[in-house]
């Protein structure tokens, strides 16, 4: 409990304990049947994945008991015939008081071990001694093993973070792929997989319903690498094409509906802004020259926020970073400015339509 000035007092709050590399792994009987098996995944091969029992991390099978089990796994050791890890669980199993078969067979299995057989025979149990019978132990763990290991596929494969920790993702990457769209055959953007990888970076929150400034921005910064902020409403001025124009007595001309004043219309719902930066000049001259930023950001913007809206794109340059204009050096109207203050960005560049949306019969100025 915390003393008179609210503070916990030493005792309650212990150091942590410091984990020794060269410390060795704990007994058996200590551990957890899902966590061992999971820590023997990490070399590659996978218990129910690995294409035979041969090829996977260990030999699973059962322990006889007739009493409770104090822990999930009763022994690991090393057969010698062969050199493979064996691991004896008292989770699930075919014999035991939780198992199918009658508890008989169990007594009589554990009375086998217990006695000495073949005398003058070799095996696990000594070399040229008498030996316990598990002939029949093994036969079942023999027939369990792919149960056992069926057991914990079942239990690995629904859970994110043990798939997650493998090369492939399993079915969670199989999940999120079909978020991002990325799901079916021949889905993948041909010659830029940093734009699938950031799609799949980015696949919950795309998958979203209900769109927000952050996560395109968020997106859009993954995409090209650069801060990326949104101006949202901008107002511009739309031209009505003649033929939509209204006409008293003729076509659009229904009060409340479709009538409008003048051949154009303010609108502040159908354009907004993405500004770049602050950018250096550096960063500023890249961007202008990469073809393959313009297409991978008209992409993602098409990608991640449909064509509802029409994009244009604000270059800015942090202060300090904007060239003053001189002959043969700069571009016009792209990297030339007269007289700069060094103490002010430039926010002047901007890009209108970037998205470049098909579909649309009307004319736009920028307000």
């Amino acid at each position: 409990m915390a003393d008179d000035a609210g503070h916990p007092r030493p005792d309650l709050t212990p150091p942590l304990p410091q984990t020794d590399p060269a410390a060795k792994a704990p007994p058996a009987h200590a551990q957890d049947f899902f966590a061992l098996l999971r820590d023997m995944e990490t070399g590659g091969n996978r218990f129910g994945r690995a294409g035979g029992p041969e090829r996977e991390p260990a030999r699973l099978g059962q322990a006889p008991r007739l009493g409770f089990a104090a822990s999930d796994v009763a022994q690991i050791r090393e057969r010698t015939r062969d050199g493979r890890t064996e691991v004896s669980v008292n989770a699930i199993g075919l014999i035991g008081p939780e198992g199918p078969m009658p508890l008989h067979l169990t007594r009589w299995i554990i009375s086998r071990q217990s006695n000495r057989w073949f005398t003058g025979a070799a095996g696990d149990g000594g070399a040229g001694g008498a030996t316990a019978d598990t002939s029949f132990l093994d036969l079942l763990n023999l027939l369990q093993h792919r149960m056992i290991a069926l057991y914990w596929r079942a239990w690995a494969d629904a859970r994110p973070d043990v798939q997650i920790a493998h090369g492939d993702g399993g079915r969670i990457t199989a999940m999120m792929r079909a978020l991002a769209g990325l799901g079916l055959p021949g889905a993948e953007c041909d010659g830029d997989p940093s734009l699938s990888a950031a799609k799949l970076r980015h696949a919950t929150s795309l998958a979203q319903m209900a769109r927000s400034p952050e996560n395109l921005t968020t997106f859009l910064e993954t995409v090209i690498g650069l801060p990326v902020k949104l101006h949202e409403f901008v107002g511009v001025w739309l031209d009505i094409a003649p033929g939509q124009q209204t006409r008293l007595g003729m076509a659009h001309a229904r009060l409340g509906s479709e009538a409008v004043v003048g051949a154009r219309v303010f609108d502040r719902q159908s354009r907004a802004e993405l500004e770049l930066g602050p950018l250096t000049r550096a960063e500023l001259e890249a961007v202008l020259a990469d073809e393959t930023i313009w297409s991978r950001l008209r992409h993602a913007i098409r990608f991640a926020a449909g064509q509802e809206l029409v994009f244009d794109l604000r270059l800015t340059l942090a202060p300090g970073e904007v060239p003053a204009a001189r002959l043969g050096e700069t571009q016009l109207d792209r990297t030339a400015w007269l007289a700069p203050d060094p103490e002010r960005g430039a926010r002047d560049l901007v890009f209108r339509r970037v998205t470049d949306m098909p579909g649309r019969n009307v004319t736009e100025e920028a307000a």
